[in-house]
């Protein structure tokens, strides 16, 4: 098996705490409260609590076959190069394709909703597409530059979103407004402007708007040819970072349900989190707030895009693409280190998309595409440890349970989704599928074969 070259290598400086503050810092935890949190009160109220609650516990399952399949698969291509190994190139391909569809979306779905954050604390009027555009673009900027470095800025960030939380959270539960019996028994503004009851399928369905809310813990995947490391170490920062997410997520988003004065009008209010953050902690603090959650988003940035430009940088060391393609994608910046053009290519078309979508449109999409990469990852959990020729470092415990959990409940959530979905999602996804099977017989009627990145134990 051929060795990539010393030039399509990256250094393998990371320690797992680098990997967990670059990953934490993609998942953004102050931006899913304020951008994602918002949609899932809307639409279920209270029982949006539920819905986070549901969600977390999903995802553990998830992050668990992430875990086993990132120590036993350790490459820079992340879940396109696992599927690949397990079940041949055009299913790598078309997880690929689903990976960077919803990869692409995720900056400019943050972007989008953070700019009346920005508009908030600046007292500005700025345009949210063009500023998130904006935004996009200088934060992949700032991930051209050294791994290392980008781990430190990102972590500094990292610990002030944390403080911001819970500075949110003892705002709330100092300051109890509702009953905790919202919580298990939620209510919600119905179209005559009364609270009532909760329906299931509302809860069920923002169960995938809670899902996105957390993701990124599995981005360490893409990690791994940075850590000193491989192995149980990449499995450990997985685990790390969905626990780190899960705690400052659901503790600030309860205290908020709890400390809001009235929730009735809290769910009339564009800006909920915001609403209630104001009526706690006064206008000037909101501002400080709003300051806060726009530098946590610009920091997701630079950690998203640090992380999947790299899955890029794999897919033409792979030889994805037509020659030329490949031979940029792989070049890695001779001073910092980084897949620079990879890095350019992944955040121009994500800075367009935010410029080009509503919010609405861009969160719907990306739930479906992620959900669609989670049901394939739990297969792969269930047929990996089956491939004896495949070393697994690390072993979920419960085998194969909380493979079975993760994908009933994935198909389930992607299930109510789809069926309110329009045609122009299911569109999307046909093109998605048909461009990956051109994409497939382009590479098949190419002269050399793909080459496969050297993998430890393999």
């Amino acid at each position: 098996m051929k060795e990539p070259t010393p030039e399509h290598k990256f250094k393998g400086n990371l320690s797992v705490l680098d990997v967990v503050m670059i990953t934490a810092s993609g998942v953004t935890p102050a931006s899913s409260i304020f951008v994602i949190a918002p949609l899932a009160i809307a639409s279920a109220g209270s029982g949006a609590f539920i819905s986070f609650l549901i969600a977390a516990f999903i995802a553990a399952t998830i992050a668990l076959c992430y875990a086993e399949l990132g120590a036993a698969h350790p490459s820079a291509g992340g879940e396109y190069s696992i599927i690949k190994r397990l079940f041949g190139t055009l299913c790598g391909l078309q997880t690929y394709l689903f990976i960077l569809s919803a990869a692409l979306f995720v900056p400019a779905v943050l972007a989008t909703g953070a700019v009346p954050y920005l508009n908030t604390a600046l007292g500005t009027q700025f345009d949210a597409s063009t500023a998130g555009m904006i935004t996009i673009l200088i934060g992949g900027g700032c991930a051209i530059f050294n791994i290392k470095a980008n781990a430190l800025l990102t972590g500094t960030f990292l610990v002030v979103e944390i403080a911001v939380l819970g500075l949110i959270a003892w705002l709330g539960f100092s300051n109890p407004h509702q009953s905790a019996d919202i919580l298990v028994a939620p209510v919600m503004l119905n179209p005559e402007g009364v609270l009532a009851p909760v329906s299931v399928p509302l809860i069920v369905a923002m169960v995938g708007v809670a899902l996105f809310s957390y993701n990124g813990y599995g981005a360490a995947v893409y990690m791994a040819e940075d850590m000193r490391e491989q192995g149980k170490p990449m499995a450990t920062a997985i685990m790390l970072t969905l626990a780190i997410v899960v705690l400052v997520e659901l503790l600030p988003f309860t205290a908020l349900l709890i400390g809001a004065p009235s929730l009735a009008e809290m769910a009339k209010q564009a800006d909920p989190v915001g609403y209630v953050v104001s009526q706690l902690g006064g206008p000037t603090l909101a501002r400080v707030v709003s300051g806060a959650i726009y530098l946590s988003v610009f920091n997701a940035i630079i950690a998203i895009v640090a992380q999947f430009s790299r899955m890029m940088f794999s897919s033409g060391r792979d030889g994805f693409w037509l020659p030329q393609v490949n031979r940029a994608l792989k070049k890695i910046h001779p001073r910092f280190g980084t897949p620079w053009i990879a890095t350019l290519l992944f955040g121009i078309p994500s800075a367009l998309l935010a410029f080009c979508s509503n919010l609405g449109d861009l969160t719907s999409f990306t739930v479906i595409l992620l959900l669609l990469v989670y049901i394939i990852m739990a297969v792969a959990a269930l047929i990996s440890r089956r491939r004896t020729r495949f070393h697994h470092p690390y072993l979920m415990p419960l085998w194969p349970l909380p493979v079975a959990i993760a994908l009933i409940g994935c198909l389930y959530v992607l299930w109510t989704i789809l069926i309110a979905s329009s045609l122009k999602d299911f569109i999307i996804i046909a093109g998605i599928l048909c461009f990956g099977l051109t994409l497939s017989y382009m590479r098949n009627r190419q002269a050399a074969p793909l080459v496969e990145p050297s993998i430890e134990g393999e």
